[in-house]
């Protein structure tokens, strides 16, 4: 194990160093850095336990949980600094690791023990001591806590990038939701872990072999993932000026504000109508990284007031809105002899749609049909 763990942790520094030599880093980029050198500590710990350098292997286990602990306050600061378009480096994002003081407090009655007590405690598997379970508790807690918050701060992005963005891919931060996840796997199978060690059905070398092993597998996938993802870029919600939007149509937001609180549903809505127009006329629905700041610049209107609109008025988010707009445009395309060498994820592309899974999905809300039955239906 100790050469499956120096191997990680050298290849944890190369890839530290290969995202650092990305052009235009963003925060998130400096954060993924800072984590994937932690991942490298971790990984060089069994090692160095093994080899019986510098520290007691007892003190090297402490060691080693500050680093295990410190993953969790990483995936909830670095998923904030890709969810958050107003994220700094400032005491506001970064206190969350000072929470790994409570576990080192949680490790003082251990720290205390002589090092042969120390041990005693490590290798006895037949009960579990105080000087251990607080430290594990803590860890526990510590791990959920934020794991918890990491997954509802992805799931509030999901949500609002769909009043924003007419696509998901690269924004959604899905791969973070299965990171999440990977850790709360990697959580459960430590306690099952546990038990078969207290059993004696496995040793402490397959216990620790199997969940080092478990976390070079996300480490690899967070490594790759991170070093691929592009930074969100916020919506443009207008121009603006003193406050109120600029342009050909000042009266515009005005427009707004008395049609929001109308409780027709209809579209007989100006804003509404010239929206829909705008949207047939130039058929912008075809750009697919097409968000509403763009639709909004156009219009001369706020970003987040279109948005609102289009909510109370058309009862959908922008995602549905525009990517209706898509749908129909690929019928349109099936429906073209002209179109019938084309493939049917060439056909969604052209469409404006710029995921294969995100059109699918799309297409059988929508239809009920999956686009390979749908094409089905027009046989030239």
């Amino acid at each position: 194990m100790d050469i499956v763990s120096a191997i990680a942790s050298i290849n944890a520094w190369v890839i530290a160093i290969l995202i650092s030599g990305k052009k235009h880093k963003s925060t998130a980029d400096y954060i993924l850095i800072a984590w994937v050198i932690n991942f490298a500590f971790h990984f060089a710990i069994p090692f160095l336990i093994e080899r019986q350098v510098l520290l007691h292997e007892s003190i090297w286990g402490f060691v080693m949980g500050l680093f295990v602990v410190a993953h969790a306050p990483f995936i909830f600061v670095y998923t904030k600094s890709l969810a958050d378009p107003e994220f700094r480096f400032d005491l506001k994002n970064f206190w969350h690791f000072g929470l790994i003081l409570i576990y080192i407090a949680a490790f003082i009655p251990y720290l205390s023990l002589t090092p042969e007590d120390r041990m005693e405690i490590v290798m006895s598997k037949q009960d579990i001591a105080l000087h251990t379970f607080l430290p594990m508790l803590t860890l526990l807690m510590l791990r959920v806590y934020f794991l918890i918050r990491t997954i509802v701060l992805l799931m509030k992005h999901q949500y609002s990038i769909k009043q924003s963005f007419s696509y998901e891919k690269q924004i959604n931060l899905a791969w973070l939701t299965r990171i999440a996840y990977g850790f709360i796997a990697l959580i459960v199978l430590s306690f099952v872990c546990y038990g078969l060690v207290s059993a004696q059905l496995i040793t402490i070398y397959w216990m620790d072999y199997t969940l080092i092993l478990g976390n070079m597998l996300l480490f690899f996938y967070i490594a790759f993932s991170g070093y691929k993802q592009a930074s969100i870029q916020p919506v443009i919600s207008g121009t603006v000026l003193n406050g109120k939007p600029t342009g050909d149509k000042p009266a515009m937001a005005e427009k707004i504000s008395a049609t929001a609180k109308a409780s027709s549903k209809e579209n007989s809505d100006p804003v509404i109508q010239e929206l829909i127009s705008t949207m047939e006329r130039d058929k912008l629905f075809l750009e697919p990284e097409l968000n509403i700041g763009d639709i909004a610049n156009r219009m001369h209107l706020h970003a987040h007031q279109l948005s609102k609109l289009i909510n109370s008025r058309l009862g959908k988010n922008f995602f549905e809105f525009v990517n209706e707009f898509r749908v129909e445009e690929f019928k349109k395309l099936v429906a073209d002899p002209r179109n019938k060498h084309i493939s049917i994820l060439g056909l969604a592309m052209d469409a404006g749609f710029n995921s294969k899974a995100t059109f699918n999905r799309i297409f059988k809300n929508q239809t009920g049909l999956t686009p390979s039955e749908f094409r089905e239906s027009y046989r030239f």
